[in-house]
């Protein structure tokens, strides 16, 4: 089941991203998905069942774009269609609010998933500078 992230679910979707092997990165802050799931206005979404959080999305509304920070799903739950699910209702919900793109850094591993999706690359540089 999918339903809107709470802050109260921070410490299960923490435990998610640090069972995948290497997504957890940390210098992120303490409060990092406290503070993802708040400011992001209710675009944070969690596939649950039976109370375990299995999968995980955070999307960001920026009126101009929207901004895909965060996708992660339980390494034995990849490929049976949860971060489908999960970017379908983000989509659908970026949609209503009138936005038009939506964008995101991804894994070089995950770039086929995006691209069966519909995904493509923008004529961009990516460029990053850690602080």
């Amino acid at each position: 089941m999918i339903r809107k992230a709470k802050i109260s679910d921070s410490q299960k979707v923490e435990s998610l991203m640090k069972s995948v092997k290497d997504f957890w990165d940390d210098s992120w802050r303490e409060d990092v998905i406290r503070f993802g799931i708040k400011s992001s206005n209710g675009l944070s979404f969690v596939y649950e069942e039976n109370s375990n959080i299995l999968g995980f999305i955070c999307v960001h509304d920026l009126g101009f774009r929207g901004y895909l920070s965060e996708l992660i799903v339980a390494q034995r739950m990849q490929g049976k269609g949860i971060g489908k699910k999960l970017l379908r209702r983000v989509e659908s919900e970026l949609k209503k609010n009138g936005c038009k793109v939506l964008i995101s850094d991804v894994w070089e591993n995950a770039k086929t998933f995006y691209e069966n999706l519909g995904w493509g690359r923008p004529n961009v540089i990516l460029l990053r500078k850690k602080l």
